[in-house]
Parts: C-alpha cells; structure tokens; sequence
C-alpha cells in the first residue's frame, strides 16, 4: 500500500504556520503541498500561490463587503453554540458567481499542472475548498477521496461552516479550544511551529520592555494591556512595545528586544496563538488569559495567566521579580519542542489517519 498523498488548500498561510504542515509530512515520506489563494499580508513563505483576484487584503475589497454585509462579517466572534452555516447576503451572491466564473479557467488551469485532484487526502484550512459552491469537494468525494477540514478560530466565529465542506468532512479539526467545547464534531489538534524560525529574546533595554502584537485588537483585549501597561508607566521603569502593521520580520526583531509579551486578555477560552508560539519559543515571558477548562487541557503550560481584573498586579510582579520573570521564560521552549514542533504535529497526523484506516 502506496503512503497517501496529501494537499493543504488555504485562502491564505495563516499567520505563516500551514507551511510547517507541508513540512512534516515530507520530512515522514509522504507527498505534500501546499496551495494558497493569496499572498498573506505579512509575506508568509509560500510554497503554491495561485494569486487569484477579488480576494485578500487589499483594503478596497474589505470595504466593498462591508458595503454589501457579506455573510462572513455578521456572526459575532463567541458565545454560541448554535451550528452556524455561511449564507452569502443577496448582493454578495452574484459577487460570488462572477468570481467563481473567473477563479474556475486559473484553477483548472493549476489544477492540470500541479495535479491538485490527485491527492488522496485533502486537508481544507480554514473549511474552505476552491469553489465556496463546493462543486470541488463533491466530486472529490465521489472519488473516495478523504476531506479533513481544520478550523483557526475566525472562520467558524464569524462567517461560520461552509455547508458542502462541512458534510463532505471526514475530520474537523480545530486548534481552538473555545470551539473544541462548542462543537462536538471537532477534534483539537496542536498548530505545527518551527522554533528555529525566530531568534532567542536579547533585550537590552534598562527598561523592562512588554510586547503586545494584535491582529484584531478588539477580540485580543488590547485597550485593556495599554491601560494596564501604561498605569504602570508612572511609578516603575517599563516601556509598552505595541506591534501593528509591520512585516513579520520586523514583527519578530521587536519581539526580541523584549522581556514580556501578552498575547490577549479577553476570554479564556480563547487562550493563545501563533504570537505565544514565537514568544515563548524566543525564551519570553509570555503573558495569556487561560479558562480554568483550558488550563485542565494543558496542565503542563508555561504561560504567566492574568485576566483583565488582575493584569497590572500581575505585570508588576513580574517586571519587579526577575527570578519570576526568567522562570516563566525558560519553560517556554522545551514546552514548543514537546508540543507545538513541526514533525510532532506531523506524527499525531498520520496516527489519527492509521486510526482513521487511511494509511498503514
């Protein structure tokens, strides 16, 4: 029996982590690529890229869909359990029909060449498949072919399941633990990260520095850590490092020069992402708000906790103890190594598809 071949489709390499996907099942003998719709704003590696139009970050477009009230930004971020599907909005579905009949001559076009209906096991990041009419995943379906979906947080949060993709699904995934307690159908699955991608944390600052890198600041609490930073301003010497618009690059060279990084502070559940995994792999200390169900999840984690009543005593004891600072800090990358690394995550993969009957 021939190892499966497998194939990540992304509308984009969130926060640069799928291609670490990729990765994985290459360095254990499979198959694998990558193909993305777009170019991610920060300038992720790529490895497929189909530059397809009327889609990305491109500033115009996110005002055209809030001027039509596209489906995928009514649902509200958290709170409900309810199965949400996408229904686009009436103006936004011809948008949508035009646009497939321009994506459909590119994609059959990649498709021939790179051979994207010749997989055995397609991975859909995000629940997305080439064609939101799901045209795509049905006839993989009909061919035997196997469907994992794998949900990053916004896509169920707020545009919600894409119908077809969902019932087509063999496995939903999800690295979110607010949705793996709402959803029964997913399974919790650690994001794969390259710890030697970033460089160890070297401040040399007198002043202890406190990062904060939101990409939505609203759902990450981030009015509430400038607050907290900035009260602490006037009697102790910190300096807030907030990161907006910048390319990772230079995201992660001022990450560096930091003591403490606070991922988010509004709920819980929502823990932590990709800016912890750099973080805690560069050695900082690294500040997140953890339910006390998540914590029960990963008893082992290395985070300093705060939520939004206790976050100035908590960076304060901190900026004021270095012992205590540094102690969180060296847990941080051997819990990325046993956790979070690249070829661990690949491993857990292809377990689940042996228990699955998908490979040897």
């Amino acid at each position: 029996m021939r190892k499966p071949r497998i194939l990540h489709v992304a509308p984009q390499n969130f926060t640069g982590v799928l291609i670490f996907f990729t990765r994985g099942h290459t360095a254990l003998g499979y198959d694998s690529r990558l193909v993305t719709f777009f170019r991610a704003k920060s300038n992720y590696e790529e490895d497929i890229c189909l530059e397809l139009p009327f889609v990305g970050p491109m500033e115009w477009l996110w005002t055209l869909k809030r001027l039509v009230r596209v489906g995928s930004m009514k649902v509200p971020f958290t709170g409900t359990s309810e199965r949400i599907f996408w229904h686009p909005s009436k103006v936004e579905a011809p948008l949508q029909w035009f646009r497939s009949l321009i994506w459909n001559p590119r994609i059959n076009k990649a498709a021939r060449k790179y051979g994207f209906w010749d997989y055995d096991i397609y991975h859909f990041e995000g629940g997305v498949s080439f064609f939101r009419d799901g045209r795509d995943v049905r006839k993989l379906k009909e061919k035997g072919k196997k469907i994992v979906s794998y949900y990053h947080g916004l896509d169920l949060r707020m545009r919600g399941a894409i119908r077809p993709v969902w019932e087509a699904t063999d496995l939903h995934l999800t690295c979110e633990f607010d949705l793996y307690q709402r959803y029964p159908e997913l399974e919790y699955q650690f994001l794969p990260f390259d710890p030697e991608s970033v460089p160890p944390a070297s401040p040399v600052s007198e002043k202890i520095r406190i990062c904060h890198a939101p990409r939505l600041p609203t759902v990450k609490g981030t009015s509430i850590i400038v607050d907290a930073v900035e009260s602490l301003t006037r009697d102790i010497p910190v300096e807030l490092v907030l990161i907006q618009n910048c390319s990772h690059a230079e995201t992660i060279e001022l990450k560096s020069t930091c003591h403490i990084e606070i991922d988010q502070i509004s709920d819980g559940d929502m823990g932590y992402g990709v800016n912890s995994l750099e973080s805690l792999s560069m050695g900082l200390c690294t500040v997140t708000n953890l339910s006390t169900a998540y914590q029960r999840f990963i008893p082992d984690h290395p985070f300093a906790l705060a939520h939004p009543d206790n976050l100035s005593a908590v960076l304060r004891e901190l900026v004021l103890d270095a012992e205590l600072r540094e102690s969180f800090a060296v847990k941080g990358p051997s819990w990325i190594m046993k956790t979070h690394h690249w070829i661990t995550v690949a491993r857990q993969l292809h377990e689940r598809y042996r228990k699955l009957g998908w490979e040897r």
